[in-house]
This record gives C-alpha cells, sequence and structure tokens, in this order.
C-alpha cells in the first residue's frame, strides 16, 4: 500500500483551486458580456420603443458585483492586482524576494479576515431572509456568497505566494520587471 506524499496532495489541491478560479473568471467575464447586453437592451427599449424596462438596472447591479468577486481570485493568481513593487525592485533579490512574501502574506491575512467577515455577514443575511430592495428582489446572502468566494479565493492565493513564491503559482505574482 503506498501512501500519498504531502506534495502531491498540495499539487492537486493546488490544480483544484486553479480550476475553480478559472471557472469563476470565465463567469465574471460572462457577467460582464451580459451587462452590455442588458445595457444594449434597455437603450433599445427606450429610445426606439418607448419602452423602459424595470428590471435592467437591477441585473447590472447584481452581474457587475458578480464580475469583479468571481474574477478577483484569477486576476491575483496572475499577478493582475495592484502591487507597488519599488522597494523590493531596488533591493537586493533575495530580500527583495522576503519583502514581495512579507506582502503576499499581509494580503493573505487581509483578504482571509474580510471573507471571515463576509461569511458572518452570510449567515446573518440567511438566517433573517433579508432580500434586496430593489425591483427584482434578491436575497442578500446569494450576493454576499459572491464577496466571501472572491475574498477567500484571493486569500489562498496570496498564502501561496507566499509560502511557495511566484514559482507556486503561474503568473508572475505581482512582480513586474
Amino acid at each position: 500500500m503506498t501512501t500519498a506524499s504531502p506534495d502531491g496532495l498540495f499539487t492537486r489541491l493546488g490544480s483544484a483551486h486553479d480550476a475553480i478560479s478559472f471557472a469563476g473568471f470565465v463567469l465574471g467575464a460572462g457577467a460582464i458580456g451580459l451587462i452590455v447586453a442588458i445595457y444594449a437592451y434597455e437603450v433599445t427599449m427606450r429610445y426606439f420603443f418607448v419602452a423602459p424596462t424595470m428590471w435592467a438596472s437591477d441585473f447590472v447591479s447584481f452581474l457587475l458585483l458578480f464580475s469583479v468577486f468571481l474574477v478577483m481570485p484569477w486576476l491575483t493568481r496572475e499577478g493582475g492586482h495592484v502591487a507597488v513593487t519599488l522597494l523590493p525592485d531596488m533591493l537586493p533579490e533575495r530580500l527583495g524576494v522576503l519583502f514581495l512574501r512579507l506582502g503576499w502574506l499581509a494580503g493573505a491575512a487581509a483578504c482571509l479576515w474580510a471573507a471571515w467577515i463576509s461569511f458572518q455577514e452570510n449567515i446573518v443575511l440567511f438566517e433573517r431572509g433579508t432580500a434586496t430592495l430593489t425591483v427584482v428582489r434578491f436575497p442578500k446572502w446569494a450576493l454576499t456568497a459572491v464577496i466571501t468566494y472572491g475574498l477567500l479565493n484571493s486569500g489562498l492565493y496570496f498564502a501561496r505566494l507566499a509560502i511557495a513564491g511566484a514559482n507556486g503559482v503561474q503568473g508572475d505574482g505581482g512582480r513586474h520587471a
């Protein structure tokens, strides 16, 4: 009987994390496409048929939230987050990498802490059955769950960067030469 090595387990977990995040990226990109289509429909209905929709603005707001927080983990993975690397770039490479890893660790802590707060709010909103105050009523917990997803997975990518460095996650991890 063979036992799975921790490295193999972490590799599989990282691959699963990447696959989930890429699926979120695709859904977030799709949300942007839907926003464009809804606005085009709204403009057509409003100005050509003098029959504006009542729901378009609500859906655009929801889809904008989805697009931001579904795409955020993949952008973190790819180093698409805001990264000011002036000091690490000016330091000797070893010290610069240490500074980057400390920054990634701080990013992980901030995102994971915010995800925990968001998760607690998800529970409260679910238990209360709170819905949006919009024409199209939507459960608020479903919206805040997307926020939790984005923060949690970005935090996990920052943690992966802090532990393994840019070699452990695809992309350049925010270090731009």
